[in-house]
């Protein structure tokens, strides 16, 4: 009875350790993509800064800058790439992430199996 205790206590201590390690692999991934994300996001926030402070800078007299306020913007051909291409790297990027935790829940039921 108590061989058999211990010998459960160590298979879960085994099977205990794998999904810590499994854990740590995930987590991992996870800060990666969420560092992107939060880079992504701060270079985006930059550049608009910087972009709209050039444009407040050119606009001199007060007319213009009514003007300026009035007019809509056009249609712009790479703006709609460029939306489509940062979807389309997400969407990317997400179906990666979920092969590869596919694939690890997948190798570590087959680990377990075979113990």
């Amino acid at each position: 009875m108590d061989q058999e205790l211990k010998q459960q206590a160590e298979e879960l201590e085994q099977t205990l350790q794998k999904q810590l390690e499994l854990f740590k692999e995930d987590s991992q991934i996870y800060l990666k993509v969420g560092g992107m994300a939060l880079l992504g996001g701060l270079l985006a926030v930059g550049s608009v800064r910087l972009l709209s402070s050039r444009g407040s800078k050119s606009v001199k007299n007060g007319k213009q800058e009514k003007k300026k306020a009035k007019k809509k913007k056009g249609y712009s051909f790479f703006r709609t790439i460029g939306n489509r291409l940062l979807w389309m790297a997400f969407d990317y990027g997400k179906a990666r992430l979920v092969e590869r935790l596919i694939a690890n829940v997948a190798k570590a039921d087959t680990d377990e199996s075979e113990e």
